[in-house]
């Protein structure tokens, strides 16, 4: 994260929990940001981010210019010809949060707690690492389980989505309508994922860049979570009695195209 921001050009239409993709009133949006590391910087800027950048995110929490900051690990994919490694996510409250965001790097006042050696870690930043994407998102919708309580889940599920021009409304139907009521009945298992999220990006817009529009989250609090049995089946016949699988199915592939899925992992987040 650098301590000058420029703010993009915007468009119309993602994502957390204490930093990913959760709502709250007022609307949340989420400034997403994607990190490829220099070669052999790896350890050393997540040490940064966690050691010293923390510090400032947390200065300006205090300050009301953001409301939550998480650091995540792309765990797939992986390797040296991926895009990115790392992402930062901040929440922000309202399209005014936008704004103090990218007028909250005041280093006299979120820097005031740091020593002359962790300012000059902020000063390194960009030896570490390359900021490959800079993205708005709002969060449409948004569950978790009756038994999240105060856990903050580690990984992610997610997943980017091309929606067809003029048919965002059957889509968002799609979502809210057909699919969430059947994640929140297996939820109410307590297997598998233990919340779930729908995002669309407000910026930037540039299709040949940013092919997906929509985007979904699935949330998880432990690794084999992801492996749960669950019987959607089950749910699908409790929750849209009558309707088959091949239809339900149907519904969800016309309504959309899936680009790619990533897994994150939190490292860290206020």
């Amino acid at each position: 994260m650098k301590a000058t921001k420029i703010f993009p050009a915007l468009i119309g239409i993602l994502l957390l929990v204490s930093g990913v993709f959760a709502q709250t009133k007022p609307s949340t949006f989420f400034i997403v940001e994607t990190m490829k590391t220099k070669p052999g910087m790896s350890d050393e800027y997540v040490k940064s981010e966690m050691e010293v950048w923390k510090k400032v995110h947390q200065e300006r929490q205090k300050l009301g210019k953001i409301a939550g900051w998480t650091l995540y690990q792309v765990r797939y994919p992986a390797g040296t010809s991926t895009a990115y490694d790392y992402v930062t996510v901040t929440s922000v409250n309202g399209w005014a949060g936008i704004g103090e965001f990218y007028t909250g790097w005041d280093f006299e006042k979120i820097g005031k707690g740091l020593t002359k050696e962790q300012m000059a870690i902020v000063n390194k930043t960009e030896t570490l690492r390359d900021l490959t994407t800079h993205q708005v998102y709002f969060c449409e919708d948004f569950i978790s389980a009756p038994n999240l309580g105060t856990v903050i889940p580690t990984y992610l599920w997610v997943n980017y989505f091309k929606v067809p021009s003029n048919h965002w409304s059957e889509y968002y139907d799609m979502e809210t309508k057909l699919v969430k009521p059947v994640h929140i009945e297996t939820m109410a298992s307590g297997k598998g994922k233990s919340a779930w999220g729908f995002y669309s990006r407000v910026m930037p817009y540039d299709p040949s860049t940013y092919p997906d529009n929509a985007v979904t989250i699935d949330f998880f609090n432990k690794w084999e979570d992801m492996d749960a049995n669950i019987d959607y089946q089950a749910a699908l016949k409790k929750v849209h009695p009558g309707m088959s699988e091949e239809y339900y199915g149907r519904q969800i592939e016309e309504a959309r195209t899936m680009l790619k899925a990533e897994l994150w992992v939190r490292l860290d987040g206020i």
